[in-house]
């Protein structure tokens, strides 16, 4: 009988689990030491996607398996850096199967990990949600800051040394073409997105002769 609460009660409280858990794992493998997909962007991406899926108004029970989703969808870095999101997959569904979690909210965690694979294509709103949140960044101030960060990683485990009129040109080719799917990511993030490109644009017109 008490185990059977004990269950019910983790069942309830499975986001609380599941981030204590997956912010521990983090810590403690080599994702703590990279630079752009590091604990800190777990972390952004879990409040990014609160933030879109309230103007989203998806809330509760439908919002549960793509918090899951956020805290999982990096930690496939642990041991692999490219296709990674087979291997978050694979360690979401054994923490999440040890706490007895439903199958159908199983089938949305993995989707939405999946689904952050680039380039992206969502095909439901949880998808959406979840690709908005991963790409935050190039909708905020600080996008070229945390974009320099992504240029050391790129630099380090895929041996991608790029000058600056190349990382300029890559990411204003990338920017151009990226698209949000949220109505917060095609409004709000978008706006500053763009200013994001055309300063870049700008920075690489520099090296034009």
């Amino acid at each position: 009988m008490a185990f059977n609460f004990l269950k019910r009660l983790s069942r309830s409280n499975i986001v609380s689990l599941t981030y204590d858990h997956c912010i521990d794992f983090l810590e403690n493998t080599r994702c703590k030491s990279l630079p752009f997909h590091s604990v800190d962007h777990t972390k952004d991406v879990y409040e990014y996607v609160k933030t879109i899926a309230n103007y989203e108004e998806v809330f509760g029970s439908d919002l549960e398996p793509i918090l899951i989703a956020a805290l999982f969808h990096d930690t496939g870095m642990a041991q692999t850096y490219a296709d990674h999101e087979e291997q978050s997959v694979k360690y979401a569904m054994e923490f999440l199967k040890e706490q007895e979690y439903p199958e159908d909210k199983l089938n949305i965690v993995t989707s939405c990990i999946l689904a952050t694979k680039m380039p992206q294509n969502p095909q439901t709103l949880a998808e959406k949600i979840i690709c908005d949140a991963d790409l935050y960044h190039l909708g905020l101030e600080s996008y070229i800051f945390k974009n320099e960060r992504l240029r050391a990683e790129w630099e380090e485990y895929f041996n991608l040394a790029y000058s600056d009129e190349d990382w300029y040109a890559v990411n204003v080719e990338f920017l151009e073409n990226q698209k949000y799917h949220t109505w917060f990511g095609k409004t709000v993030l978008k706006n500053r997105k763009d200013l994001n490109c055309t300063m870049l644009m700008e920075r690489h017109a520099k090296y034009q002769g």
